[in-house]
């Protein structure tokens, strides 16, 4: 058995067997483990672990892989409601991942081990990953990952590299095909690439929806009802956007002109408003802009959610306004106007020049972070991949 070999980093040198011969897989569902009812809570005194049904049989990891094409990696933690809810879909498609030579198995994020052993015991009938919260780190960072559950699919190759062969997070996808009927998948990004003329993409009609709505209907396979947006549209939009924020800290540090605020100011709020209102096109010209500009340097538009956008531009629109209030009251505030209208027009700098530049959405990045972890917004998982 080679170290090199990067299952053995990735997972240990051996996987914990979950399912005891003398214990049948069904015997949750029979109500033969005992299961506090509500387990969210991380102490240890709370949860009910039953020695006999903690998994300690082990194979050795090459083994255990051996004669399969696929890995998929279920993660979860016992904290985590929606891991609760995705659980048992994961469980019940694994005869099906199997026939597809698909080998799945559970990865905790639990914070200790006894929330450990009970998760083990809410996903029997898949074999488990030894606890180890350095590898569990190690490997929500390689794959990208800010949230749970997620359902990570790898190839079973290649051992000799540093890194295995990502495919796609089928998180989203595998509640579309419980019984892996399109297995392999392809990522999220190339099912939403439906077929769209430039028209449509300008002026959302037909099949799409209606013009004055947020964003583009049925361009997504997976979830033909939402409403959806061009990424590079947005990001073209952003990057022009951020040449007004050019003008307006060159304003603040040099020119000092009140009058180009107010121009600036009408400029962004209509644009923040109407968007935030009808979306991109028709009425948000900068939007409008964009669009046409991605329709000419990407024909194949790339589909993200549009509401997590409609957040964004809040917080754009609430940036805009306060800038625009400093300038106006700059007698009242007196020595402190500089350097807070500078701060404030530096801020709209960074976030538009992070989303036309490197595709970061720091509204996006605050919604999913702050905003469904304190405020119950659903989560967007597609904005992640």
């Amino acid at each position: 058995m080679s170290n090199s070999d990067w299952r053995i980093k990735l997972f240990g040198d051996s996987i914990l067997l979950n399912t005891p011969e003398d214990m049948d897989v069904t015997d949750i569902e029979k109500g033969n483990v005992e299961q506090p009812i509500d387990s969210t809570n991380d102490k240890s005194t709370d949860l009910i672990v039953r020695p006999d049904v903690i998994p300690t049989k082990t194979e050795s990891t090459v083994k255990f892989f051996q004669g399969y094409d696929y890995i998929a990696l279920f993660f979860g933690a016992n904290y985590c409601p929606f891991c609760k809810k995705f659980a048992p879909t994961v469980v019940a498609s694994k005869k099906y991942f199997e026939a597809k030579k698909t080998k799945v198995i559970f990865v905790s994020n639990d914070r200790n081990l006894d929330n450990f052993y009970v998760s083990c015991q809410k996903v029997r009938g898949l074999d488990v990953m030894p606890y180890d919260t350095n590898k569990t780190s190690v490997m929500r960072d390689l794959f990208g990952l800010k949230t749970i559950p997620a359902l990570m699919i790898l190839r079973n190759e290649h051992f000799d590299v540093d890194e295995p062969n990502i495919i796609t997070n089928a998180r989203e996808i595998l509640d579309q095909d419980p019984t892996c009927q399109n297995f392999p998948w392809a990522t999220i990004e190339t099912h939403q690439s439906a077929p769209i003329t430039a028209w449509e993409r300008l002026f959302i009609h037909d099949r799409h929806g209606n013009w004055w709505q947020l964003g583009h209907k049925n361009v997504s396979e997976l979830h033909p009802k939402e409403m959806y947006m061009d990424e590079h549209a947005v990001r073209i939009r952003a990057g022009l956007l951020n040449i007004f924020t050019w003008l307006a800290v060159a304003n603040v540090i040099w020119v000092n002109e009140p009058d180009w605020a107010t121009y600036f100011f009408g400029i962004v709020a209509w644009e923040f408003v109407f968007s935030m209102l009808f979306g991109l096109t028709p009425f948000a010209p900068i939007g409008w802009a964009g669009t046409f500009l991605s329709i000419l340097l990407h024909p194949v538009p790339l589909w993200k959610p549009a509401n997590p956008k409609r957040f964004a531009w809040l917080i754009g629109l609430i940036l805009g306004t306060s800038c625009f209030l400093l300038v106006e009251y700059r007698a009242e505030i007196g020595d402190s106007y500089k350097p807070a209208v500078s701060a404030v027009a530096l801020t709209c700098f960074i976030a538009t020049w992070l989303e036309g530049n490197a595709g970061f959405c720091i509204g996006c990045f605050i919604y999913n972070n702050v905003m469904v972890h304190f405020f119950s917004y659903e989560e967007c998982h597609e904005c992640k991949l």
